[in-house]
C-alpha cells in the first residue's frame, strides 16, 4: 500500500461504532469496549480512524499502523 488516504473521526460512541465494525455483540462491546479502531472505507478509498475525544499518541499510532499494515494482531 503506497498511497493511503487517512481520515480521523472523533466520536462519542467509539465502543458502539468500533464494536459494530469488529462484529462484536453488544455484550462483548460493553464488557471490553474498544478505545479506538481503524477500518477501510471502500466507497471513499480511505482508512478511517475512530477515537474518542481523549486519545493518546499510542492509541492513534496503533490505529494508524492498521491503516498501513492491516490486521497485525493475528
Amino acid at each position: 500500500m503506497n498511497d493511503v488516504k487517512v481520515r480521523w473521526e472523533v466520536r462519542e460512541n467509539v465502543a458502539e461504532v468500533c464494536g459494530r465494525a469488529a462484529q462484536l455483540s453488544p455484550t462483548q462491546a460493553w464488557m471490553t469496549p474498544p478505545l479506538a479502531c481503524a477500518m477501510w472505507s471502500v466507497a471513499s478509498k480511505e482508512c478511517v480512524i475512530i477515537t474518542g475525544k481523549k486519545v493518546s499518541h499510542l492509541e492513534l499510532g496503533h490505529e494508524l499502523r492498521h491503516c498501513f499494515e492491516g490486521n497485525f494482531h493475528r
